[in-house]
């Protein structure tokens, strides 16, 4: 994950213009949500570009990449902010649970878990009202 190079075979068109290069393999691998989007034939396959669901940050999708292309083991954010708008990011694109690995779940757990861990009488609104 990261700049755009010869080594991606797919690129996350975020908003504002920034562009991030993925692995399809490691995503379809990490996420049944990701699989189905990279099927033969649909334009996220034919085409090699992502257009990650704009009511995100450019932030919070970066996160969810660096986690999936870590298949859910990357390093927990240390912001609260982009750890809310992952958890809700993550929800958004979970999906049913499946038989094989689901990084998104993982990442979901992960982020509800910390979360829960730093909220405090002077942030527990903002969660509330995500």
């Amino acid at each position: 994950v990261g700049p755009v190079t010869n080594g991606h075979d797919v690129v996350f068109h975020l908003p504002g213009g920034e562009r991030i290069g993925g692995s399809r393999l490691l995503l379809a691998h990490a996420s049944p949500y990701y699989e189905r989007l990279f099927r033969v034939g649909t334009a996220e396959d034919v085409g090699g570009v992502v257009k990650p669901d704009l009511d995100f940050s450019p932030a919070a999708h970066r996160a969810l990449l660096d986690q999936l292309h870590a298949l859910g083991h990357a390093p927990p954010l240390a912001s609260l902010d982009v750890r809310l708008e992952l958890l809700c990011l993550a929800a958004k694109v979970r999906g049913a649970p499946s038989a094989g690995p689901d990084a998104v779940a993982r990442v979901f757990e992960q982020c509800e878990r910390a979360v829960r861990k730093s909220l405090c009488a002077g942030n527990c609104l903002m969660a509330v009202l995500l």
